[in-house]
């Protein structure tokens, strides 16, 4: 019995000590803390936003290609070719999307400027694969691309324009040009 009144006195001390110590190592480690979850929160409420714009400015993409290839399934280019806005079957990028996501990986450079202030982007790319598979007309848009970085934008056209050749898309059976546009995801990781 007096072990255990011992042992318990101990521990209460122990605990009176502990909770009576020097409150700026104890009220800096909550402060701490606190101040780590706003930067947790505050990152994880940074990164849904970007998601959340992400999809929101595909989506608003997405619609308006769908009511042009409605209206306007080809047009003719400045070279007097004809393109199609919409094939029977789309253009694919040679070895499949892992194989296109190995090379953007690959050639994207990161702005510098970018990187430093920790922005991140997405832009959207349109540019046509011709019948022989051959990527031309890169440009990067004003609509879904508005509040886009400069840098990010002209670094995305240079990566799609340097593209190797694609497996052309085809109508009824022959191979046409195609337009085509790609999102390209700049993200700190």
């Amino acid at each position: 019995m007096k072990n255990t009144v011992k042992i318990l006195a101990f521990a209460a001390g122990l605990f009176v000590t502990q909770a009576c110590g020097p409150k700026k190592n104890s009220e800096a480690t909550a402060e701490d803390s606190v101040e780590n979850k706003e930067v947790a929160i505050t990152a994880a409420d940074k990164r849904a936003k970007f998601e959340k714009q992400r999809d929101e400015r595909a989506e608003k993409r997405r619609i308006a290609y769908e009511k042009l290839c409605m209206t306007t399934p080809t047009y003719t280019d400045g070279s007097g070719n004809m393109v199609y806005n919409k094939a029977e079957s789309e253009p694919t990028y040679v070895g499949g999307k892992h194989a296109m996501m190995s090379y953007l990986k690959d050639n994207l450079k990161y702005p510098q400027g970018a990187l430093d202030n920790q922005d991140e982007a997405v832009v959207f790319v349109d540019f046509v694969i011709d019948k022989n598979g051959t990527v031309r007309e890169v440009e990067v848009t004003e609509q879904t691309n508005e509040n886009v970085d400069p840098s990010f934008r002209s670094e995305a056209a240079r990566v799609v324009s340097s593209m190797p050749k694609w497996s052309p898309g085809l109508q009824h059976g022959k191979a046409v040009d195609v337009k085509y546009n790609l999102p390209i995801s700049f993200e700190i990781m």
